[in-house]
């Protein structure tokens, strides 16, 4: 009979999570993650496997987690261009908070792996798609609302949308300041008009 495991794997699922989107997974070493998950190598290599299963698992959690999180509004704000609006504000006005610099860890691994990695790659890609998805609700609901013009072309500006968050993720993971992080998002939101 298999011992029941002594720790909390959605905890460190998270710890292991904030140490690839604070490093990426090339800069992650196998004892930055011992260290601040807790777990022993062989805990760690019996739980999850090598340092790649375990990133793989920590993008799912992410997704479910973080990701989930970021486009509630888009979901759950009946009037699709207010959630559209309410999204971008929001993320431009944390990305710029102290200590916040650390953009989406799916765009941040899209970048530094995708390239290189097929699997990456899909995991990055169907994260796009969701995103596209996500915004592409949100317009077809504005559109019927009539705060967005029915002459609008509404997959081409979901695409638009979902590649604008991930710009603005990646000026927030450079460190651009509040202001600019503000006209980026102006900017992007004039699309809409």
């Amino acid at each position: 009979m298999s011992r029941p495991r002594a720790f909390d794997e959605e905890s460190v699922l998270d710890n292991a999570m904030n140490i690839f989107w604070s490093k990426g997974f090339e800069a992650t070493s196998i004892q930055d993650l011992v260290d601040k998950t807790g777990l022993n190598r062989a805990s760690m290599y019996a739980s999850f496997g090598d340092k790649k299963a375990l990133f793989l698992r920590v993008l799912d959690h992410y997704s479910q987690k973080i990701s989930a999180e970021r486009f509630a509004d888009l979901r759950n704000i009946e009037d699709g261009r207010r959630a559209i609006e309410k999204t971008f504000r929001d993320t431009a006005q944390t990305g710029s908070a102290e200590g916040r610099h650390k953009g989406c860890l799916m765009v941040n691994t899209g970048m530094e792996m995708a390239p290189h990695d097929p699997e990456t790659a899909v995991i990055a890609h169907q994260a796009f798609r969701r995103a596209e998805e996500i915004f592409a609700a949100a317009l077809k609901r504005a559109v019927q609302q009539g705060t967005i013009s029915k002459d609008k072309n509404v997959r081409a500006l979901a695409r638009f949308l979902a590649g604008s968050f991930q710009g603005l993720q990646l000026m927030s993971r450079r460190g651009a300041d509040q202001e600019t992080l503000q006209d980026y998002t102006d900017t992007i939101l004039a699309a809409l008009d």
